[in-house]
Parts: C-alpha cells; sequence; structure tokens
C-alpha cells in the first residue's frame, strides 16, 4: 500500500515542507516559490505514469465549475472573514470561562498581501508571479487533489485505497476530506468548506480526477488574475496576521 500511496502523497507532502519554510521566511516568499513549483511539479511528472488517468472527463463543465468557484470565493470572502472572527471570539469566550486563558486564539484579520509589482523590479515581479500563476494553476490541483480525493477520500473507506473507484461516496469520507480541505485553508476555511463541497460534488459526479483537478485550477488561475487586474493580494498571501 505505501508503494501505492507515495505518488498520491509525495506531491503534497512536498509542497506542505515548502509552506513551512516560507512560514520561517515569510518576506522570501516569492524567491522561494519557484523552488517549489518546480520541485513539486517535477516530483508529480515523476509519478505520473504511476497515477490514474487524468484526462478530464467533462472539460467544459469542469471550466464553469471552476469559474463558479472563484465567483464563490470572491463573492463570499468578506462573510468568510466575519465567520471565522464570530468563531474564534466564542471560542475565547469557551476558553475563558473555562479557566483556560494561555488557549485563547489571536485576533483575526484578513490574509496580508504582497504585491510583487510593489516588491521588485518590473522584470523581476513578472517572473515571480509567473512562477506564482503556474503553481497555483497547475501544481497546486494537481497535488491537492491527488491527495484529498485520490488518495486520503478513499483510504477513509478501505485502507487498501485503489481497490475504492474514484469518486465513490461514503458520507464519512466526503464530509471528513472536505473538512481536511476547509481546514487547509486556514483563515479562509468558511471559503475551502464551500468550493470544496462544490469540488466534490462534481468529482462524484465525474468520477474523474482530471475534471476536478481542471475545476480547481480554473478557480486559481482566475482568483491570481483577480489579484493582478485588482492589485488586492490577499487571496494568494500565505501570511496572516498574529497566527502566521
Amino acid at each position: 500500500m505505501k508503494s501505492q500511496a507515495l505518488p498520491f502523497l509525495a506531491p503534497f507532502f512536498l509542497f506542505m515542507a515548502f509552506l513551512v519554510l516560507e512560514g520561517w521566511f515569510p518576506d522570501q516568499h516569492y524567491f522561494l516559490y519557484p523552488f517549489k513549483t518546480i520541485g513539486v511539479g517535477a516530483v508529480i511528472l515523476w509519478f505520473w505514469s504511476s497515477l490514474p488517468r487524468l484526462r478530464p472527463a467533462a472539460p467544459v463543465l469542469s471550466v464553469l465549475t471552476g469559474l463558479l468557484g472563484v465567483v464563490v470565493w470572491i463573492g463570499l470572502d468578506p462573510l468568510a472573514m466575519q465567520l471565522e472572527t464570530f468563531f474564534a471570539n466564542l471560542f475565547n469566550r469557551v476558553v475563558l470561562a473555562a479557566g483556560l486563558v494561555s488557549w485563547q486564539m489571536p485576533a483575526v484579520g484578513a490574509p496580508i498581501g504582497r504585491n510583487p509589482f510593489l516588491l521588485y523590479p518590473s522584470v523581476e515581479a513578472w517572473v515571480l508571479f509567473g512562477f506564482r500563476l503556474v503553481g497555483i494553476s497547475l501544481c497546486v490541483p494537481v497535488l491537492e487533489e491527488l491527495f484529498w480525493r485520490g488518495f486520503l477520500m478513499r483510504w477513509l473507506i478501505k485502507e487498501d485505497f485503489t481497490s475504492v473507484p474514484l469518486g465513490t461516496y461514503q458520507p464519512f469520507s466526503f464530509w471528513v476530506t472536505t473538512a481536511f480541505f476547509a481546514v487547509e485553508h486556514g483563515a479562509e476555511w468558511p471559503l475551502g468548506l464551500i468550493v470544496g463541497v462544490m469540488y466534490g460534488v462534481w468529482f462524484l459526479r465525474t468520477k474523474s480526477l482530471g475534471s476536478v483537478m481542471l475545476a480547481h485550477g480554473v478557480t486559481n488561475f482566475l482568483l491570481a488574475l483577480y489579484c493582478l487586474a485588482t492589485g488586492d493580494w490577499h487571496f494568494l498571501s500565505i501570511v496572516a496576521p498574529s497566527h502566521h
């Protein structure tokens, strides 16, 4: 099982290792991202022949699903921040009432965006943004969907996960996977939850990792272009005040 799982796990955990590194050196985020993109991309290509067929089963509808995903992500962002603040305050009231002062969560705030065009000379900024765009549009959807819906969603049904057909629905595995997918997005977990349900339902309908990867990639690609067009870079940030 370990060898069967490695193609699904390796890109994800390499990506997470880079996130830890970026957390240590947040000011070097844009310089580290090309190494992350190239490294994760190389690992995906290394294991490509061991992966299931990734051609989208419904490309047009997958693109439309991804478009809906970015509309939801941007449109509900203010509400998501309010919801995150509400739950953080509720948690703090509970732990204070229990006398667990040290358990308090720090103040919640929207992630801090970093505009590369204000940080670096123009040519350098375009190159770094290009790597960011490729990483978030191509590498991230593949590595996340391989792990969450290609591996975990099936492994929670049966340890021999490759014997479970892609897109098999089992309530526990579906909702646990969706919850972890949401939590992975930090303060934006409400958005991750809603869009994660969308991706999950699309996966169940198409039985195709390629379809959900395409939808995920379109969402991320358009989100990056939105940041570029509007100058609102918090959607691409890994840093949030007080708790990153």
